[in-house]
């Protein structure tokens, strides 16, 4: 094939190309200059950006004889460097994907007693380490830990927690970082200027973003987008590669939700998905619209971080100053929380417009489920957990029995219990003239009016305005049919 894909083209060959990655370069760029080389590197992060690259570049360096001189670069012109792929023998590149035994570590093992060819060090580097099995992990620690003089191993993986803390343990570990959306903006300009491909700022920009910190990432799109037009690349254009709705339609929608429009809602919800319009895509276009929201209504500096066009931007302030910082936080929630429930759900257009009405019909400040929430974080307070006596505890006035509850649960939290069975014992009701009446037994009767009548009337009357009656009942009690129905036995049944 002719044709070379960008992020293949352009991948960095030096330490000087590659971004966002200053506090990696640096050190490593240190470590030839001094002549302080370790014998096992980690490089771990997100995809694409520059594990592996990296490696490649510092495998070239740590053999090349003028590094030093070159700022600790490779120089690009000895036959170290300009030796690559398989033709070079002192740097071995393994997929530890696809060779994740035991017998792949033991190769490892007994080829890396052999000498280099050409340069100082045999360079290992072992790309996606963390698909190694544990008998190939193990198989690696001594080696790893004590290898020959002229041996160096450099692991890439993206997921750094599934190594095991021994191989961690014997590793300098380097994390990489999501690049910058100006950076990637900057990056993939300078690779249109080389192509000699026109662009406007606002479709750079929009690459930038949508490759979510990844340098391959964004140099795909940017190479999908190469294409689309023959003359200058619009802000449009990038959009219908991306494959998101149009920017219209989502303020459209945006606006309809915010400001509690729901016919508007439905019907330019029916109108995108009629398009052809993911329901997944739709709702993250409409949160990231809504993260843009934020974004003006909070930040002097906006624009500049936004990169939109004039008009766009325009737009976007007109609507955040009809909507509350509440509200777009509310929504983003909302919209967020929806996300992971859209992909497995059975009617996901369902789903987004039920998500989309309850944005709508929310103040974002007080909601049923934000009332819920804060009830369940006063409940989870330390002062508020312990026994059943101390949960919270609403008292209905008009409900004899409530009372009665509330009034024992002050007197638990003063320390003052009743004796447990009068709980059992008394019956509570209201009588004509709205006054608080307990019917009790003989016992509970007796020690109520002796002991504890006037400490019953200060706590009934703080939920009733009438007095407190006490009165002997010398019906059976329910404790009391009880301690009756069982001495008559397991067996025995009423018809």
């Amino acid at each position: 094939m002719s044709y070379v894909a960008l992020y293949r083209k352009y991948r960095p060959a030096t330490f000087d190309e590659v971004i966002g990655q200053d506090h990696i370069v640096r050190t490593l760029r240190n470590q030839i200059l001094q002549d302080k080389i370790s014998h096992a590197y980690l490089f771990c992060g997100t995809r694409g950006t520059g594990k592996t690259s990296t490696a490649k570049i510092f495998a070239r360096a740590v053999n090349c004889p003028h590094a030093k001189t070159h700022n600790g670069n490779p120089c690009g012109e000895c036959d170290v460097c300009n030796t690559v792929g398989n033709a070079n023998l002192d740097i071995i590149e393994m997929d530890a994907a696809s060779n994740n035994g035991v017998d792949y570590a033991r190769d490892i093992r007994e080829k890396v007693q052999y000498p280099p060819v050409n340069g100082r060090y045999k360079v290992y580097i072992i790309d996606e380490v963390h698909m190694l099995s544990v008998g190939a992990f193990n198989a690696l620690l001594k080696t790893l830990e004590e290898p020959p003089q002229h041996a160096l191993f450099i692991l890439c993986t993206t997921e750094v927690h599934k190594l095991p803390a021994t191989i961690l343990s014997r590793c300098m570990r380097f994390d990489f970082r999501l690049v910058p959306a100006p950076m990637l903006a900057k990056h993939i300009a300078s690779i249109y200027d080389r192509e000699g491909k026109q662009y406007s700022p606002e479709a750079v920009a929009a690459i930038a973003q949508a490759g979510e910190g990844s340098v391959r990432d964004a140099v795909s799109i940017a190479d999908r987008c190469y294409a689309m037009s023959e003359g200058k690349l619009q802000y449009s254009d990038v959009l219908n590669v991306l494959g998101v709705s149009s920017r219209q339609n989502i303020a459209s929608l945006a606006e309809a939700v915010l400001c509690n429009q729901p016919a508007q809602i439905l019907s330019e919800t029916d109108q995108l998905v009629s398009e052809g319009k993911d329901v997944l895509r739709l709702n993250k276009d409409l949160s990231l619209y809504v993260r843009d929201l934020l974004t003006v209504k909070v930040c002097e500096n906006a624009n500049s971080m936004l990169m939109l066009p004039q008009d766009a931007f325009e737009q976007l302030q007109q609507l955040a100053d009809k909507v509350s910082v509440d509200k777009l936080l509310y929504a983003i929630q909302q919209f967020v929380d929806a996300e992971n429930g859209l992909k497995y759900a059975l009617s996901p257009l369902m789903l987004f417009e039920a998500t989309a009405l309850r944005v709508a019909s929310s103040s974002g400040e007080v909601d049923f489920d934000g009332l819920d929430k804060r009830v369940t974080r006063l409940e989870q307070l330390p002062q508020n957990i312990g026994a059943d006596s101390r949960r919270m505890y609403v008292v209905d006035k008009t409900d004899p029995k409530s009372i009665w509850k509330g009034v024992k649960m002050a007197l638990d939290m003063r320390n003052e219990p009743l004796l447990s069975g009068v709980w059992s014992d008394v019956r509570v009701s209201f009588d004509a003239q709205r006054n608080f009446v307990l019917r009790c037994s003989e016992g509970s009767y007796w020690l109520i009016e002796n002991k504890y009548k006037k400490i019953l009337q200060a706590e009934v009357g703080q939920f009733c305005d009438g007095k407190l009656i006490v009165e002997l009942d010398d019906s059976p009690t329910d404790s009391e049919i009880d301690k009756q129905l069982s001495g008559l036995g397991k067996n025995v049944t009423f018809d």
